[in-house]
């Protein structure tokens, strides 16, 4: 089973321009370097707007052309804490993300993305898990909190109540960088130990930090979304990096996840499966090495039948 744990599905009014413009100079950047070219941010807008995918169609027809059988799915709650609402309120966004769940049994695991300073968030997340059917959460720290802080605790006490998981954004590459370290993941993760908490990104300039807490404690998981970039820049060095974290870590401990739309314009996710499952490079990894990044790591953790 191949499972891609960190997917962002690309809908119209999902999130405001403020939120484009921020992203697009360091995509584009980030772009540029790969491709040895010279997009403008506004290009980038451009290319994005065109991965829109208002009934989930083109994610399907991705997942299938790389071999995926199941994905991680949620969006971004920036509303809150940095842009203000979208024309589609975050509590929909949620909503419509559960029904597309329902809507293709066994493909999609729905997470529910919401900023815990939000005054109704319990109210919000009771309805997402046990209304409808949403299996674990998504934070952004970088919209302005820190995993570690208390006024996230009464949203983690129900997660334990309700034996879900939580991703969390971590590392760079966002608003609020500081806010997003591994560190404090791993002090919420030290409190909550029936929790599972997953570091999106492993960490991205942080990761030795992500890899000790993912060694350190058994409800730490990182997610190697993003990392496309690494692979493209140097495929050597990728290797051997990833022979690292899995010395340290375990490869329980370490999921294959994309962080599509974005990563795509680097590498397209059937290749970016071809990475793990067909390693070209010297460097011995097991079968049941890859077998565990690809999906069983992750199928334990997210409950995937």
């Amino acid at each position: 089973m191949i499972i891609d744990t960190h997917v962002h599905c690309t809908r119209p009014n999902f999130v405001r321009s403020r939120f484009l413009a921020n992203n697009s100079r360091m995509a584009a950047s980030l772009y540029n370097r790969v491709h040895k070219t010279n997009i403008k941010p506004e290009d980038y807008v451009n290319m994005v707007r065109e991965k829109s995918d208002p009934d989930g169609s083109k994610l399907l027809a991705e997942m299938n052309d790389a071999g995926i059988d199941k994905s991680v799915i949620f969006q971004v709650d920036w509303a809150y804490g940095v842009t203000g609402e979208p024309r589609m309120r975050n509590q929909d966004q949620n909503k419509v993300l559960a029904d597309y769940a329902k809507e293709h049994p066994g493909r999609f695991i729905p997470l529910c993305a919401i900023d815990p300073r939000r005054p109704d968030v319990i109210e919000q997340a009771t309805v997402a898990i046990e209304e409808w059917g949403m299996r674990g959460f998504k934070l952004m720290p970088s919209a302005g909190f820190s995993a570690s802080d208390r006024l996230c605790y009464p949203l983690y006490e129900k997660c334990a109540d309700w034996k879900v998981p939580i991703v969390f954004h971590s590392g760079g590459l966002e608003f609020n960088w500081e806010l997003s370290s591994p560190n404090s993941i791993a002090s919420a993760a030290e409190d909550f130990p029936e929790v599972n908490m997953v570091m999106a990104h492993a960490g991205l300039e942080s990761w030795e930090q992500c890899r000790l807490a993912c060694a350190a404690l058994p409800n730490c998981f990182m997610d190697l979304s993003i990392r496309q970039f690494d692979y493209m820049i140097n495929p050597k060095k990728f290797y051997e990096w990833l022979r690292d974290l899995i010395d340290w870590s375990g490869a329980h401990k370490i999921f294959f996840a994309s962080d599509r739309p974005l990563p795509t314009y680097y590498l397209p996710t059937k290749d970016w499966v071809k990475v793990f499952d067909d390693p070209q490079t010297d460097i011995e990894f097991t079968r049941e090495e890859r077998d565990l990044i690809l999906g069983k790591a992750a199928a334990a953790v997210f409950d995937c039948k």
